[in-house]
């Protein structure tokens, strides 16, 4: 910041906001990778990721591995943040939402998990609206990528953003999403009804039956949000993840919650609308995808509901909750 005598007030200089954002996540990459190795990430999940990396980058030989996790972890964040930086620059990317980005501890995390999906957590941060051939170049490469890396999170963003334009273009009643949510709830009682059509789903018996039998749409609100400012693994860090959640959205939006037009304008809204859906929609389906990161599109949704204010909740929280969770962890875990 500088002194302008002239008007005799301090004025900001261009993009500090999102120098201090790089800084928060810089530090909170420095935290995940000090503090949230392949054990507390999950190390079985770790290992299909080491796998993945092998596959894409090693020719299926065993060079990635724990020994050498700390420097691909310090790649693919760079990677990840390249990349977010790259469509920021192409336009794609609102300058608020980089903040947010930059600035939520879920993305440092996300960015140093040991899975190729990290990836795709940049191209969710997307704008909509973007006109029909921008559009389509967006939708293009997110089905190439998933393709290419062999991994669904790409097709989740591209139902997201068709489902947006559809429900845009189309302005339903409120009674039409409901009848979206009663379908929604009947495929997932008579799944087997869609294996003629898209066999692929079969495979997500094993989740359905053995892993999540006892599957309910409070679970997964609750998995939901416990995983939306930070979350390493929900089903035992939920009682952080949920109250930094619910400390978040009081801290930044304080009496909006109060409001009841501030409900009706989210449930007007068409991106809100299509975001519900789609979670709902994948969670019925498969009973596992639940955890927020699956979801990622709902980052620029902090900025649309809590402005500039809740980018500055989160760069004076972010820090304190990495942390936090980071000593529950070494607690826990003892490491």
């Amino acid at each position: 910041m500088t002194f302008d005598p002239a008007t005799q007030t301090i004025r900001s200089r261009p993009n500090f906001d999102v120098y201090v954002a790089a800084l928060i996540f810089i530090g909170n990459i420095a935290m995940c990778i000090s503090f949230f190795n392949p054990e507390v990430q999950g190390y079985g999940d770790a290992v299909r990721g080491w796998r993945q990396f092998n596959a894409l980058l090693a020719e299926g030989q065993p060079f990635y591995d724990e020994n050498n996790q700390v420097s691909l972890r310090i790649v693919m964040a760079l990677v990840s943040f390249l990349i977010v930086m790259t469509l920021r620059a192409m336009g794609l990317i609102k300058r608020e939402v980089l903040i947010t980005y930059l600035a939520l501890p879920f993305s440092a995390y996300l960015a140093t998990k040991l899975k190729v999906e990290f990836v795709f957590f940049p191209f969710a941060l997307i704008a909509l609206g973007l006109g029909w051939k921008r559009e389509v170049m967006v939708i293009l490469m997110l089905l190439g990528m998933t393709v290419f890396f062999d991994e669904n999170n790409g097709l989740i963003i591209v139902l997201f953003r068709l489902s947006f334009i559809v429900l845009s273009v189309l302005k339903p009643k409120l009674y039409w999403i409901f009848i979206l949510i009663a379908g929604i709830i009947f495929i997932d009682k008579n799944i087997s009804l869609l294996f003629p059509f898209v066999p692929g789903l079969a495979a997500y018996n094993y989740t359905r039956d053995i892993v999540n039998p006892e599957f309910s749409y409070i679970e997964s609100v609750i998995v939901f949000l416990s995983s939306m400012t930070i979350g390493i693994q929900p089903q035992i860090d939920y009682y952080f993840g949920f109250t930094y959640t619910v400390f978040f959205f009081i801290a930044a939006l304080g009496k909006k919650l109060l409001s009841k037009s501030f409900y009706i304008d989210i449930i007007k809204s068409p991106a809100a609308r299509s975001g519900f859906l789609t979670i709902m929609l994948f969670g019925s389906l498969t009973h596992a995808f639940q955890n927020a990161r699956y979801y990622f599109f709902y980052v620029p949704g902090i900025y649309a509901i809590g402005g500039a204010r809740a980018n500055r909740t989160l760069i004076i929280i972010s820090w304190p909750m990495t942390f936090f969770l980071a000593i529950y962890y070494r607690l826990y875990l003892g490491h």
